[in-house]
């Protein structure tokens, strides 16, 4: 990851303020472009002086930077709940609960997903390398979770690293093409759609008694969700 220069020498501090940068700066580069605005406004936006501003950052460009590092911080959290999934599921269920956390965590983030989206080709090779080695970290925990279904029994033979980039694939849409999506899914209505299609393609039967496993490890782990809540 990159450094970026700050005069704080409270880690927390510098990673709460830095968040809250990424956010906004995110929020705002995506409305006006990022050679439209100066520091002055996102120091405004973030209700901020331009010298508290300074604090955190040493130039306009870190503001880049960190954007670019925060795709490695928020990948590493993304896959400390998804490896905290209790093993004892099935892989369906796995998969399932997975996809939904990603799901969450990509509407969570969806400005900030398509603000990466959008300047990926104006990057370094330096600083896409961090994107793609991010993303390619949670297309190699789809792809281990497919491979113990299928090791398993429970999954059909397939390719596990396509599956896994489709699994990424279908959860970055719901960032890039929302503007579609929105008018005919909630984020929930998509997720389930999504998840309900990829286990009937993985169930080993893949008849009409594999699509009703599917259906039936989707409810038990909504009814278990739905409890926990």
């Amino acid at each position: 990851m990159r450094k970026v220069r700050t005069f704080s020498n409270d880690a927390r501090l510098v990673s709460e303020r830095r968040n809250h940068i990424v956010k906004t700066a995110t929020e705002l580069i995506s409305r006006k472009g990022y050679n439209n605005i100066s520091t002055r406004d996102l120091a405004v936006a973030l209700g901020m002086s331009t010298g508290g501003l300074y604090h955190y950052i040493g130039s306009k460009e870190d503001i880049l930077y960190l954007i670019i590092n925060f795709t490695s911080e928020l990948t590493a959290q993304s896959l400390d709940r998804l490896n905290s999934i209790p093993k004892d599921m099935t892989a369906a269920e796995q998969l399932k609960r997975s996809v939904y956390d990603y799901l969450e965590t990509v509407e969570n983030f969806r400005d900030f997903h398509n603000f990466v989206n959008h300047i990926m080709l104006s990057l370094s090779l330096e600083d896409r390398k961090i994107v793609y080695q991010a993303e390619n970290r949670v297309i190699e925990y789809y792809e281990g979770l497919v491979r113990r279904g299928i090791d398993s029994g429970e999954f059909q033979d397939c390719d596990p690293k396509m599956v896994a980039h489709n699994i990424v694939a279908f959860a970055n849409a719901w960032a890039n093409r929302h503007w579609y999506l929105k008018k005919h899914y909630t984020m929930q209505s998509y997720r389930d759609e999504q998840v309900r299609a990829l286990l009937a393609h993985l169930c080993k039967d893949s008849g009409p008694n594999g699509r009703k496993r599917a259906v039936a490890a989707a409810a038990r782990l909504n009814n278990g969700i739905a409890l926990r809540r």
